[in-house]
């Protein structure tokens, strides 16, 4: 899964890194050459002892590892619960229980599609709500804080469900909607991981960022790798297990930030070598000003000002279209299991895949085949960046498409392979975003993409649930049009990055130069 917050987070902390010359509009994914090369002593002591694995960014991994963990490892027996209390009452709680295959009617998975489709849009909404107001509450009472209260936000939230589930006599299925306002308490799981990398930016170098980022990242996908193989495993046991595995990785997760260094006084925080030279203070004040935020009329202007950028405007579809990632990944174990009689914990190793594939991306592949790009052939980063955003789409929207054509089931795994290898695309936009974007305005646009993507998802997971529930009633072959409709979505985002033109690096340069002039 994927994380709505993280690149919102990443830049309300940059601001830490405005007054330093040496490390500016340094990006996401690549290590681009600094526009100035202006370093000073202190600089210099910062990034020769600032490595890519530290003992700080083994800590964010884990951190990473814990959140995704919880995320991933409840989807399929989420959906196995949410089925067999369908199950129960449709049969009038037979004693024994009821066995999976016979769960796999219209009269059941139609319903299951419609509340797994409205309980995706209200997890939404405190995400909408409360993203603002609770990171300015991090900015001012410190992120590990209100990131352990997103933390017990999820733990009430999933306990609430976990009871709705276990009395399917006594509680409606419907009642697990309600989950989604406990959620409040925080934001969620997207909002801890929010925070999670904001204590990540402002602890890391710039000039190390990028490649300690390829290390956090791949977290991710290793517990997606772990998680979707322990909950195939274990939900034809019980799905009871898998969903304990959760809630006690919420609550290690509270533990390690309980214990670990205050990321901005470890000795490879930026933040806190910079404090050690007396000469910076003026840096430092002016750093904390700028971590208490920006005002209203400061976001307007700056939202504006990102929005006026037209290869911004053309990269926004791909953020949009970036969301139905994992709804298209959710969804399938779904339709596998109606469209081919899968069970549910044969559908979860479609996760397995996903995060074996992306593990061996970000881990190995992508920042090795950059690195020797730029060294050999000299091109610049962001056409690199750009290239990697038109190759993600255009894999996702292949994989959609071959998935939808699958006449058997030994031809999903081909699809989702196709599908897995473009789910960099999200990554790759950010990373070239930023090379358009100027240091005030970064924080703003990052902020508003977390919007737009949380009200995508509000729209979008439903309309997707809702698509399958009634293609349910069609032949075989058109229940697949929830991943036809995925195809053409992404080929109208790959059509858009199509008019992106990279002419103005050049120009921005001149313009930055000249005015810290």
């Amino acid at each position: 899964m994927s994380n709505l917050m993280a690149a919102s987070s990443e830049a309300s902390t940059s601001a830490l890194n405005d007054e330093e010359d040496a490390i500016t509009d340094t990006p996401l994914l690549s290590n681009a050459p600094r526009i100035q090369e202006r370093p000073r002593d202190n600089q210099e002591a910062i990034l020769k002892r600032a490595r890519p694995l530290t003992s700080l960014v083994l800590y964010f991994m884990t951190i990473h590892f814990l959140l995704a963990f919880c995320e991933m490892i409840l989807v399929a027996p989420l959906i196995r619960l949410f089925e067999n209390s369908l199950c129960l009452s449709y049969f009038d709680f037979p004693v024994g229980g009821v066995e999976e295959a016979m769960c796999k009617i219209n009269e059941i998975q139609h319903p299951l599609a419609t509340i797994r489709g409205w309980k995706s849009m209200f997890d939404t909404i405190p995400v909408l709500l409360v993203a603002v107001p609770i990171g300015r509450l991090g900015d001012h009472h410190g992120r590990r804080k209100i990131m352990a209260l997103a933390l017990l936000g999820v733990a009430g939230s999933l306990g609430e469900i976990f009871v709705v589930c276990a009395f399917p006599k006594i509680f409606r299925l419907q009642l697990v909607w309600l989950s989604s306002v406990i959620l409040l308490c925080g934001g969620g799981l997207n909002s801890a991981s929010a925070f999670m990398w904001a204590m990540a930016s402002e602890s890391i170098p710039a000039e190390r960022r990028s490649h300690a980022f390829y290390y956090i990242f791949s977290a991710f996908y290793v517990a997606e790798l772990v998680a979707s193989f322990i909950a195939s495993v274990t939900i034809d046991i019980s799905p009871w297990i898998p969903c304990g595995l959760a809630m006690g990785s919420v609550l290690l997760c509270l533990m390690l930030l309980a214990f670990m260094p205050d990321p901005r006084t470890s000795p490879h925080s930026l933040y806190s070598a910079i404090l050690q030279d007396p000469t910076d203070g003026e840096n430092v004040e002016s750093s904390n000003k700028n971590m208490k935020g920006l005002s209203r009329p400061q976001f307007v202007t700056g939202l504006v000002s990102a929005l006026s950028n037209r290869n911004t405007l053309l990269v926004i579809p791909v953020f949009l279209v970036g969301i139905f990632r994992y709804a298209m990944l959710n969804l399938l174990i779904q339709y596998a299991s109606v469209r081919f009689g899968f069970k549910i914990s044969r559908g979860a190793t479609f996760y397995t895949e996903t995060a074996f594939i992306n593990i061996c991306l970000f881990l190995f592949l992508v920042p090795r085949l950059t690195t020797y790009i730029r060294s050999k052939y000299d091109i610049r980063p962001e056409t690199i960046d750009l290239a990697l955003v038109k190759m993600s789409v255009i894999l996702l929207a292949l994989g959609c498409l071959a998935i939808g054509l699958a006449q058997s089931s030994g031809f999903l795994p081909i699809g989702v392979f196709i599908f897995a290898a473009g789910f960099g695309s999200r990554v790759f936009a950010l990373s070239l975003v930023s090379y358009w974007i100027s240091d005030d305005a970064k924080a703003t646009l990052y902020a508003a993409i977390v919007v737009l993507e949380s009200l995508g998802h509000a729209i979008g997971d439903p309309a997707i649930q809702q698509i399958f529930a009634k293609s349910l009633s069609f032949s075989p072959f058109w229940q697949a049009t929830p991943f036809f409709v995925g195809s053409g979505l992404y080929s109208l985002a790959l059509l858009s990055s199509s008019f992106v033109t990279l002419g103005h690096r050049a120009e921005l340069h001149e313009e930055t130069l000249s005015e810290n002039d």
